[in-house]
């Protein structure tokens, strides 16, 4: 083994994890240990030579003597046996403890590696919910936040969500945000990212180009379109419409409730057009709705509680819109005069 060269790629983080490992093994064993001692020897020698370090026994024990008057003479042997010994044992020990060191830095930056890499690892790991038509569900975070989830809508996020309070949203979702300020809770949907540190707020994909609708409860959260600096922040009962195409930043007043009933299983319509109500019922309901005719331009309000069935939002809709409907399983079929 070219041990200086070897030494050399160990220190300077060059060796894979099995070759250090090899280095420290050989570390460990007597050749190693004799060319350790011979290296500080001549390190010692060197200095010596230079004159860094000079000792005057016979001077020193002169002085000493001279503070010790009545005492008896040293004895000075020039090459005591006991000197030699204790340099050996002085030098295993410091091969030993060179061998320790060169370990434990070994261990340190292994485990930090280790560290790392997990914590890369855990950031590379996403998880998904997704709803189907005619899904809803409640997700529990690693925070404690609470996410609900409307139907066919799904978001990703890290698994490591507690250091990385990041969230991808396609569809609509409601956010109940436990606060910790250093860890910003952010929400990224088509462009449009919603920041809060505690709050709740709703998000919403479900309209027209692209245009991303937010909605808050509580709190406060900052808006922004991806790559814009600029941003506009919300107060309670306040929503916002963005898109990534527009650069206005608007917000206005909303009944903020009102956009959240669907959390709570309540179907409302307000002025809603019949693509708006079919689009809704078709996710609500999980179901295909088919037009047939030619419908007026009708608008429509309702509201339907829990467990409200389709047939009985179709009955009260067909009043207001003027259809008749048919129901064939998951196929539904509204007809126009």
């Amino acid at each position: 083994m070219d041990f200086k060269n070897r030494r050399k790629e160990f220190y300077e983080g060059k060796l894979t994890q099995s070759e250090a490992k090899e280095f420290l093994e050989f570390l460990d064993g007597k050749e190693a240990e004799e060319i350790l001692s011979t290296e500080i020897i001549l390190h010692w020698s060197e200095i010596i030579k230079e004159g860094e370090m000079s000792l005057d026994n016979n001077e020193l024990w002169k002085k000493i003597n001279q503070k010790m008057e009545g005492s008896a003479a040293p004895f000075l042997q020039k090459e005591p046996k006991v000197r030699k010994i204790s340099r050996l044992t002085w030098l295993r020990a410091a091969v030993v403890f060179f061998v320790l060191g060169l370990t434990s830095i070994f261990f340190i930056l292994s485990r930090q590696e280790n560290d790392q890499s997990y914590t890369l690892e855990l950031d590379d790991i996403f998880i998904t919910n997704s709803n189907q038509k005619g899904e809803k569900t409640k997700v529990m975070l690693e925070d404690g936040s609470v996410v609900y989830l409307n139907s066919q809508s799904t978001i990703t996020y890290p698994k490591n969500f507690k250091s990385n309070r990041s969230i991808q949203l396609e569809g609509e979702a409601f956010f109940e945000v436990v606060k910790d300020p250093d860890h910003p809770f952010e929400v990224e949907a088509n462009g449009i990212i919603t920041t809060a540190l505690g709050t709740s707020f709703n998000i919403s994909t479900f309209n027209k180009n692209q245009m991303v609708a937010v909605t808050l409860l509580t709190g406060k959260v900052k808006l922004n379109q991806y790559g814009n600096k600029e941003f506009i922040e919300l107060n309670p009962g306040e929503e916002s419409m963005l898109s990534v195409e527009f650069l206005e930043l608007e917000k206005y007043k909303v009944l903020s409730e009102d956009r959240v009933l669907w959390t709570q299983g309540i179907l409302k319509f307000d002025e809603a057009s019949l693509d708006e109500m079919v689009e809704i019922l078709e996710r609500w309901y999980g179901v295909t709705i088919r037009v047939n005719g030619q419908p007026k331009a009708l608008k429509s309000s309702g509201v339907f509680d829990n467990q409200e069935s389709l047939r009985n939002v179709l009955n009260v809709m067909s009043k207001t819109l003027e259809f008749e409907f048919v129901i064939n399983d998951q196929l539904i079929t509204l007809n126009f005069n």
